[in-house]
């Protein structure tokens, strides 16, 4: 149960850092708040891959959806350039 509760606030902790770093040098676009987040995330995931056999299902089902909205992401700004 330890092990759960410090990934919760090793993910939660480096988001907020995330957060006051490019709220101080000025980002304000959405999509790169959402794909640096989603990597942060993937990352922090992939290091707690010891985490037992369910609970890595459930993360790698997480990570899939995650991954799928930065493909969404990326083809939005794509078409966004293109047009």
């Amino acid at each position: 149960m330890i092990l759960y509760n410090r990934y919760i606030l090793t993910v939660a902790l480096f988001l907020l850092l995330t957060t006051i770093i490019m709220i101080a040098t000025g980002l304000n676009s959405l999509d790169i708040y959402f794909t640096v987040y989603v990597i942060e995330a993937l990352v922090i995931t992939e290091l707690y891959v010891y985490i037992n056999n369910k609970a890595r299902l459930g993360l790698t089902y997480v990570s899939n959806i995650l991954f799928g909205g930065i493909a969404i992401a990326l083809c939005l700004q794509i078409f966004r350039t293109l047009a």
